[in-house]
């Protein structure tokens, strides 16, 4: 018997089930996997790991000595690191080594995180730990402000909130997987501008006896370049192209899989495309849609036209 979208359907709440389509849209651009059944199966897994990771913190780290040369305390830098496997062990980390850190996050979440690394550290946390409203315009001042009194700059790259000025947070198209993405190079450039050093850390899907393993992706300083644009495009370039190889071993662990259309949005050559593969229906808010997951347009169709399509077979 033939699966149908509507029996798909059936099987998620509404919200769910549009979270699916795009991230469908998502993994067919750059993983190229254009079957329904693993698609599912994907999602599924990366759901149930943003869930399993954001409530598994520990205490019990491990990291290889020799980094930490790279980024001493007395000489605030900038780190850099992805919503990847356990990556709240990062911040966790440096903050039990004595670090200070300013993070730039959404003001839509800021509360949320002060909230969560209160717990972590302690009452006095506003000694080591800074939030700073990622859509400041005058983020770049404050955060050159904080770097002057120890705090290092901590800053994931797959973020959705850009934080600088215009100029500075004009994507970038670099190439990532088996299509391209768009990503924002203001941090990046702001590093540039500071001549400060930039290390890029990761952190493990999963532990090891409660033990968490962070590492070393990358380490570069500013004054090797010249050109802040230049440097900024082929930066991004090479961490992205790094952190490929650690995200195809546990693709479900990368948790902007499930927003990456949002502010990312990636590309693949329309050559790999057929109708069977790009189409999609979905419900939002009392509309009947169907998503070109190729282009990331909807399109909306009256009720008999979407039972038709709902009939389709899943691919």
């Amino acid at each position: 018997m033939d699966f149908t979208y509507k029996d798909a359907m059936q099987t998620y709440a509404e919200k769910d089930w549009m979270e699916f389509v795009f991230f469908a849209a998502n993994v067919q651009h750059l993983l190229w996997i254009n079957n329904f059944n693993i698609q599912q199966q994907l999602y599924l897994q990366t759901c149930n790991y943003a869930i399993k990771q954001a409530n598994t913190i520990g205490n019990k780290f491990r990291f290889e000595k020799k980094w930490m040369r790279f980024f001493p305390k007395e000489a605030p830098s900038f780190i850099l690191t992805f919503h990847f496997g356990q990556y709240r062990a990062i911040p966790a980390f440096l903050i039990q080594q004595g670090y200070k850190l300013c993070i730039p996050v959404s003001r839509e979440v800021i509360v949320q995180q002060e909230q969560y690394y209160s717990k972590l550290v302690g009452e006095d946390w506003g000694a080591q730990l800074l939030f700073l409203e990622a859509e400041d315009p005058h983020l770049f001042f404050k955060i050159r402000r904080q770097m002057a009194l120890g705090f290092h700059v901590l800053c994931y790259l797959d973020g959705a909130v850009s934080a600088v000025a215009d100029e500075l947070r004009k994507l970038v198209k670099i190439p990532f997987l088996n299509g391209t993405i768009s990503v924002q190079q203001g941090i990046i450039r702001m590093a540039f501008l500071l001549k400060t050093k930039i290390s890029v850390l990761i952190a493990d899907p999963h532990s090891d006896n409660e033990v968490l393993a962070i590492h070393g992706l990358d380490f570069c300083d500013t004054d090797w370049y010249r050109y802040d644009k230049d440097f900024a495009g082929y930066y991004l370039r090479k961490i992205y192209l790094d952190f490929e190889d650690v995200l195809l071993r546990e693709p479900q662990a990368w948790e902007p899989w499930l927003y990456l259309h949002r502010n990312m949005r990636p590309d693949s050559e329309q050559g790999r495309w057929n109708g069977s593969s790009r189409l999609i229906p979905f419900k939002h808010n009392g509309s009947y849609l169907l998503l070109d997951k190729f282009t990331y347009l909807s399109y909306s169709v009256s009720c008999k036209d979407f039972d038709r399509l709902n009939q389709l077979i899943c691919v």
